[in-house]
């Protein structure tokens, strides 16, 4: 008989929401900074300008912690995505292109620390493939409302090749500030060329 490890406690005041979204974000900074073995949860606690009484009130173990962080990650991507789809039809391809980076800049944080505990958290492991998988479904399903006539097999593709570059985007806002605005106005471009080529070519 397998043993599952303690789960999250879901708050259910404003204040615990807040504290625990403090929780995350200092998790998320000392997971991509140090590495989820080397971060203690004494380190987060003071990180999020907790008690480490209020940390274990809300995650049990490091890896609860762990695993909200990623379920965090995984519900805003997959919401941000879906907002797009019914948005998609009435936009261009350079309007859909700067959302999609905007939105990966803005999942950065949360999304280097997901990669930082994937080899390291057996349960994120699991759940990594199957959330890339149902990412780039989102994809293919905003390019279609885009353009109806796209095949579910032409959006597939594409949506392959716009996630890997969406993948890139995060790296190129750790470039020196005076080549970080240049290059992702370069990938902006280049995403929406490719989308401007699948809907409407």
């Amino acid at each position: 008989m397998s043993i599952q490890p303690p789960t999250a406690k879901a708050p259910q005041r404003e204040r615990g929401r807040l504290r625990v979204a403090a929780l995350l974000d200092a998790s998320a900074t000392l997971f991509t900074a140090k590495g989820y073995e080397a971060t203690t949860m004494t380190e987060i606690a003071a990180h999020a300008g907790a008690s480490i009484g209020s940390l274990y009130q809300f995650f049990p173990s490091k890896e609860a912690l762990a695993e909200a962080l990623f379920t965090r990650y995984a519900d805003h991507a997959s919401r941000t995505l879906q907002t797009l789809v019914a948005r998609a039809p009435g936009m261009s391809p350079t309007q859909l292109a700067n959302l999609l980076v905007d939105r990966m800049l803005d999942l950065r944080k949360d999304r280097d620390a997901a990669i930082a505990l994937t080899h390291v958290v057996a349960g994120i492991m699991e759940r990594r493939m199957p959330l890339r998988g149902a990412m780039r479904q989102q994809v293919a399903t905003i390019l279609r409302a885009a353009n109806h006539r796209l095949t579910a097999r032409q959006a597939d593709a594409a949506s392959v090749l716009i996630a890997q570059v969406m993948k890139m985007v995060p790296a190129l806002k750790t470039e020196q500030e005076q080549r970080r605005k240049p290059l992702i106005a370069e990938a902006r471009k280049m995403l929406a060329l490719y989308i401007g080529n699948v809907v409407e070519g």
